[in-house]
């Protein structure tokens, strides 16, 4: 009988839905779990928008939003919102690269050689200009956007702040999961589609280094910017600043250093320390672009 029912359950939880269907079984279980939902976008509310803001709802979404339209906290109202409101949450993704490119935490090799410290402003200039060529990022949720092209079904869903970019789902069926949609339709796609300019950032935002958000971080992107105008190549850098070994092991002169804890931060800042001596800095540049009180400091964290 166990064996009965647990087939049973199975076979319940792998139903399909079809592509057609998908939109109205969400919208209803929205509903059930008390998300304020107004009637669906007509097709003439549809077309004001995408021409008030120049861009085109990709059609999965764009269905979704003519069966029912989310108004919950964190859902833009497109019915209700001013067009400055709207406009404010449609430029988010776009400060929030500015703000990273402007602190040297981001910049895809794909964008050509980065700009040295002084060169901050011909990098944001740069990134204006790709920007005006990519895909609009059109919200989903807070900060949950997916990019209206290629106009297809089956964007990924990015998630976007100050402070990074990655991928969230790999279309907006897998985003709607968060909210209890538990299986994806039998059509989801199973990668991320690739995505021109968003996809190269979500690259480089998986693979930031160690200290990304930990306290020293600000001086650490410091020591990113000097190696760069140091004459250091782009992979070069990453390769000392990207230490993330779990069990593995440097060498050090003579000695072997195995790798620590990830939180233990001064252990790190003394293995940096010991790479940049090795790499040619003086005592003095080491101390200065870490920000320690003194070489005895460096020496200190370098022994343990």
């Amino acid at each position: 009988m166990a064996k009965n029912i647990s087939q049973s359950n199975v076979k319940k939880h792998m139903v399909c839905f079809s592509y057609a269907a998908y939109p109205k079984i969400l919208i209803n279980h929205l509903k059930s779990t008390d998300i304020p939902i107004e009637r669906g976008l007509s097709h003439a509310e549809l077309a004001s928008i995408e021409a008030t803001f120049s861009f085109t709802f990709p059609p999965d979404l764009r269905y979704i939003l003519q069966e029912g339209l989310p108004v919950g906290p964190g859902f833009p109202n497109w019915r209700a919102s001013s067009a400055q409101q709207l406009n404010v949450i449609l430029n988010l993704p776009a400060l929030g690269i500015f703000k990273q490119v402007s602190e040297g935490s981001l910049w895809c090799l794909s964008w050509g050689p980065r700009p040295g410290r002084r060169g901050v402003n011909a990098g944001l200039e740069k990134v204006k200009a790709l920007l005006r060529k990519a895909p609009v990022l059109v919200p989903v949720y807070r900060n949950c956007y997916i990019p209206c092209e290629p106009n297809l079904a089956g964007n990924p869903v990015f998630y976007i702040d100050s402070e990074s970019t990655r991928v969230l789902s790999f279309d907006v069926t897998g985003f709607f999961r968060e909210f209890g949609m538990a299986h994806a339709p039998a059509w989801a796609p199973k990668e991320a589609r690739m995505v021109e300019f968003w996809s190269d950032v979500a690259t480089r935002g998986e693979t930031r280094g160690w200290w990304s958000g930990k306290l020293g971080g600000g001086c650490l992107d410091e020591v990113c910017w000097r190696l760069r105008e140091g004459g250091w190549k782009e992979e070069e850098v990453r390769e000392m600043m990207m230490m993330d070994g779990c069990g593995g092991e440097m060498e050090s002169g003579n000695q072997v250093i195995g790798w620590r804890r990830e939180e233990d931060m001064g252990w790190r800042v003394g293995l940096l320390s010991l790479v940049l001596l090795r790499g040619g800095w003086t005592r003095e540049d080491v101390v200065y672009s870490l920000g320690l009180h003194d070489q005895n400091e460096m020496i200190f964290w370098a022994n343990h």
